[in-house]
């Protein structure tokens, strides 16, 4: 694929909005995470989820090793953790992460998935992590989600009830 085709899947690909969540597992050092909006169920019985990480990436070459993590859905109000893991700003405190059995979570998140690897595939530029999911815990409500749209964070503005198009 061309620089220029290459530039033009990035962008059109970024209509696609999509929550935001990080990735957390225990590294050599302490806790180590990523932001990412590559995630997805995959099935429900078992339940499994996927999320892609660069090839590079120390975070997710950690999960990998681990062979376990946990997945947090964030809030429209955790913008700055998702920017903290994602390399952007050092604005959050990793001591913030709290421990729930073996497995670490993000405080106040809309969701929190903990997961053993199931499998790993080669994708391109990225690895896929396919997770088994062992406990699932969340707030009895959800707060609005962050989104991500067109290379930027995003809010949504929920329609009334009953309201169509």
């Amino acid at each position: 694929m061309t620089d220029t085709a290459a530039l033009t899947f990035r962008r059109l690909m970024g209509r696609f909005a999509t929550g935001v969540a990080v990735v957390l597992t225990a590294g050599e050092q302490g806790p180590i995470g990523l932001t990412v909006n590559s995630l997805t169920s995959l099935s429900l019985d078992p339940p499994l989820l996927l999320f892609c990480a660069r090839n590079e990436s120390r975070a997710g070459r950690a999960v990998i090793s681990r062979g376990s993590f946990s997945v947090n859905i964030l809030s429209d109000a955790q913008q700055h953790i998702s920017g903290y893991f994602a390399g952007q700003t050092k604005a959050w405190n990793m001591n913030a992460c709290r421990r729930h059995l073996e497995w670490l979570t993000i405080p106040d998140c809309n969701a929190a998935m903990f997961c053993e690897v199931a499998s790993t595939y080669p994708g391109g530029d990225h690895t896929i992590i396919v997770g088994a999911v062992r406990e699932i815990v969340g707030p009895p409500t959800a707060k609005q989600p962050l989104l991500y749209h067109e290379g930027r964070y995003s809010v949504m503005h929920p329609h009334p009830v009953g309201a169509c198009g």
